[in-house]
């Protein structure tokens, strides 16, 4: 059996907060916006192989129905970035919260740091590591 990533999926108060961020802050593109899909409103954004997806929360929905049974277990999201320093600097200079610089604490040392989107949506920023077997 074989598994490639397909998507991490949020779940916020405001789609449109964390959508504009995205955008804004890390230049990447909603590919779909749905105002309304199933009583909420939905993005979608293409990262690397998979995507960044984005719901609202719906009528029926309460902050207190999310949290543990719907987010239980999703800590961060981490994107893999050539030099963390120099982006970490990039996406500060776009407004940006740092929650951590760059600190080499990352498995097998590989520099991470960590931002803060809406919602107290955590994004980690880590060294890209080539593919086992390769060489740098």
């Amino acid at each position: 059996m074989e598994f490639d990533f397909d998507h991490v999926h949020f779940l916020v108060s405001d789609v449109r907060a964390l959508t504009d961020y995205f955008e804004r802050v890390f230049g990447l593109e909603v590919v779909e916006y749905i105002d309304d899909h199933k009583g909420a409103a939905y993005a979608i954004f293409r990262l690397g192989g998979g995507t960044l997806r984005i719901r609202g929360m719906r009528e029926d929905d309460s902050p207190d129905s999310r949290a543990p049974s719907l987010v239980e277990g999703l800590d961060h999201v981490g994107f893999a970035v050539d030099d963390v320093d120099a982006t970490t600097a990039w996406l500060e200079s776009r407004g940006a919260e740092i929650l951590m610089a760059s600190q080499r604490t990352g498995i097998g040392g590989r520099a991470i740091a960590f931002v803060r989107g809406p919602g107290n949506v955590r994004i980690e920023i880590c060294e890209r590591v080539p593919p086992a077997g390769e060489k740098t």
